[in-house]
């Protein structure tokens, strides 16, 4: 029972907010893109919309740990473990800027997907070879602008919480524009809604960590950089899962 009005409650807020909120980050985006070529402010309004999904919800809770390690004035390639759609949610309370790598098909998401393209995301069609090129060299340009990129390297949600394989192209990207990794793990976010469901549940106990960052120059070459920062996010979900 709590589920079923957790879900309608949830979902009438974010229509609502969606339809208050969109039309403010269009005059935003008006008012500031002459100016603000990185999307600064906008990106920031981006994140108080997201969070307003979080702090409403009184049956949701999310303990963060290590935001002082992402510093204003350095850019860097975040990368996290996926385990929901809540994630991207969760990811955007860090209120710090940056541009996520995502599949073109958010881009079709009435108002978020729109918000997306006002942000000048980085997009991509994952089965596309020309455009998963492109998506490395938009993903090397923006770092050398001074914005940070939020990726997934496991490229999709897991349907168990467990790690799947870790893709290089975030690792390749931060030797080629020499960013730091920053290595970010996200858990029990899968228990307030599971993959390809739209069912909400009551999830107070999902926990969030950024971890220092990881150089390419200390490793032999990326596959190694790419198995460490993995093996740091796994660590850390057995130590949370082992606590409870």
């Amino acid at each position: 029972m709590i589920s079923f009005f957790l879900t309608i409650y949830e979902w009438t807020l974010f229509l609502v907010v969606c339809i208050i909120l969109y039309p403010i980050a269009v005059v935003i985006f008006i008012f500031t893109a002459p100016f603000d070529k990185r999307r600064v402010a906008l990106h920031s309004f981006s994140c108080f919309w997201a969070s307003l999904y979080i702090w409403l919800q009184p049956l949701w809770k999310v303990t963060w740990e290590g935001k002082e390690h992402i510093k204003k004035d350095q850019a860097y390639v975040i990368v996290s473990n996926h385990q929901a759609l809540l994630d991207i949610l969760i990811i955007y309370t860090l209120f710090k800027h940056f541009k996520w790598v995502a599949k073109n098909s958010l881009l079709k998401l009435p108002f978020l997907g729109w918000n997306m393209a006002l942000n000048g995301y980085i997009i991509v069609k994952r089965s596309d070879t020309k455009s998963q090129v492109k998506m490395m060299k938009h993903s090397e340009r923006t770092l050398k602008s001074g914005s940070s990129i939020m990726i997934f390297p496991e490229g999709t949600r897991s349907p168990d919480g467990k790690i799947g394989r870790f893709k290089r192209g975030a690792f390749i990207l931060s030797e080629i524009a020499d960013a730091p990794v920053i290595p970010i793990a996200l858990f029990n976010m899968d228990k307030a809604v599971k993959k390809k469901s739209l069912w909400l549940n009551k999830a107070t106990d999902m926990k969030a960590k950024v971890f220092p960052p990881v150089y390419v120059k200390d490793y032999k070459n990326t596959k190694e950089m790419s198995a460490v920062v993995k093996e740091i996010i796994v660590n850390q979900l057995e130590e949370w899962k082992n606590s409870q």
